[in-house]
């Protein structure tokens, strides 16, 4: 392996992988050819690297309402089967630094620095540089209309105290030039942190899980609307005027119709029709650009995109599979703030529930075929089981799961339509995995509970979830952590709304 490669598979952060591939009608399958490499060893094997020919457009779905979702063939395919060699890297983490554009996967570039430990690094006493924290997700109206809206503010490096370069902190500003939040001095984002801003007039997700019993409820607030398709810009400074400049701009993301260059990077997103629907616009975390049916590992390891070109950058979903403009996508908003969980892909580990037994096969992945339509599992369920460690030297007291990469609506023929689920715990026996075993206190065979995990409400979710939805598992609470060391079952449930090969990448994060 080269030393690029080496260097990016030990700076990226541990995705889950679990893309399936389906049996075609003849009944056959047709084995990937075995590979070893430490590539291998941290995604799940693709189909052939053959080109495809180009899909015909999706047709469009009505917004007015929740409508029905394309139909689906007539009797089911047979079970899906997933090939993998599911292993973590050995290989430690080099220290934090800027990754050089030769080290870089052709056309991704990641957020520049890595977190080499999970250790906190300490404050920053100085005034952020551009790309140190980055406008990461938001949206410009929603269901409640024009002032249901957030920012959301990522930061890429190590733990970062705020200092503005003039004023009382760093201005969040929309292209009219008014300060909509600030982010005040001295404020600490933790290393892979957020914080968010809100407009309190209107925002409708005040009640998304944050952690341990808050919610993601603005750290900031403002009252003056942003109009549609206006840009955003994060400055390093809150003074305004000839101060929200190029020169002291972190970043901005503004739309095709945005006339000033400072509040956008690149030409802008696509402009959208406005409808009040629950859409959100966020950084891509994968790589794929939020493409369906580009299967393989996500070239970003896990860790946000900024290529300071916003078309590419942000990947646009609602919950209904809009097409508004920006492309059509099933996903749902999922605002962060300080208090949220962080991305910790690095310091958990993921296990197969019996690593005696193949990964395509009961008790590591159960195949349900009975229709549930209303739970938008047509064609049954696929129920994916593991054992997850917690690494990270502490307790752990929120532990939940975003998905950054998925086969979902609208999927074309050939690719499977996805829908997370909430499950509940089940009692599996049979067990013959020596470790899964012993964390239960048992000698194999034994029998183990999986947990089951609950997809995160609001925005409610009622054709399931997808891209940017989150996964909790909520037997891991501030009264029953999950000590360092210990593992935790968990089960991930997908329902099928149409067969095919599909992929499902999700986020491991987690709060002390």
């Amino acid at each position: 392996m080269s030393q690029p490669a080496r260097l990016f598979w030990t700076v990226a952060a541990l995705v889950l992988v679990l893309q399936v591939a389906v049996f075609g009608s003849n009944g056959r399958f047709q084995e990937p050819a075995a590979d070893n490499s430490d590539k291998a060893k941290t995604q799940l094997t693709s189909k052939s690297s053959k080109k495809r020919k180009k899909k015909k457009p999706v047709a469009s779905v009505p917004y007015v309402v929740f409508s029905p979702l394309p139909q689906v063939p007539a009797t089911p395919a047979s079970p899906i089967t997933i090939n993998s060699v599911e292993a973590l890297p050995t290989t430690p983490l080099p220290a934090a630094r800027n990754v050089s554009a030769a080290e870089k996967t052709p056309g991704v570039h990641v957020a520049p620095t890595r977190i080499a430990t999970e250790t906190p690094l300490g404050p920053t006493p100085t005034t952020a540089t551009a790309g140190q924290l980055v406008i990461s997700e938001f949206r410009l109206r929603g269901p409640n209309g024009a002032n249901d809206e957030f920012i959301e503010i990522y930061n890429t490096t190590a733990d970062h105290t705020v200092t503005a370069l003039s004023g009382t902190g760093y201005g969040v500003a929309a292209s009219d030039g008014t300060t909509r939040c600030s982010i005040p001095n001295g404020t600490v984002i933790p290393a892979r942190g957020h914080y968010l801003c809100t407009n309190s007039v209107g925002y409708s997700l005040g009640s998304y899980p944050a952690g341990n019993g808050t919610t993601a409820t603005g750290d900031a607030t403002y009252t003056t609307d942003i109009p549609d398709n206006a840009g955003i810009a994060l400055f390093n400074n809150n003074t305004g005027g000839a101060s929200y400049s190029l020169a002291n701009r972190l970043d901005a993301v503004g739309s095709t119709s945005e006339a000033n260059t400072t509040y956008k990077e690149g030409a802008g997103y696509p402009a959208l029709t406005p409808f009040s629907i629950d859409y959100s616009f966020y950084r891509d975390t994968c790589g794929k650009g939020g493409s369906i049916t580009t299967l393989g590992h996500c070239p970003s390891g896990g860790l946000p995109v900024d290529t300071n070109n916003n078309a590419a950058d942000f990947i646009f979903v609602d919950t209904n599979g809009t097409s508004a403009g920006a492309g059509q996508r099933l996903g749902s908003p999922g605002p962060e703030n300080l208090a949220s969980p962080i991305q910790r892909n690095a310091v958990f580990s993921i296990n197969l529930l019996d690593a005696t037994v193949a990964a395509a096969n009961p008790p590591n992945r159960v195949r349900d075929f009975t229709s549930v339509p209303a739970q938008n599992s047509t064609f049954g369920t696929l129920s994916i089981r593991r054992r997850i460690v917690n690494n990270t030297g502490a307790n752990v007291t929120r532990l939940r799961f975003r998905v950054v990469d998925q086969t979902t609506f609208p999927a074309p023929s050939g690719f499977a339509d996805l829908r997370t689920r909430t499950s509940s715990a089940v009692v599996v026996a049979g067990i013959n995995d020596a470790g899964t075993c012993a964390a239960a206190g048992f000698a194999p065979p034994c029998a183990v509970t999986v947990q089951g995990t609950t997809l995160e409400t609001p925005p409610a979710q009622p054709n399931g979830g997808a891209f940017n939805g989150s996964y909790s598992a909520g037997t891991v609470t501030l009264g029953t952590p999950l000590a360092n060391g210990a593992s935790i079952n968990l089960q991930f449930l997908l329902g099928l709304q149409q067969t095919g090969v599909f992929k499902f990448y999700i986020n491991v994060e987690a709060l002390p």
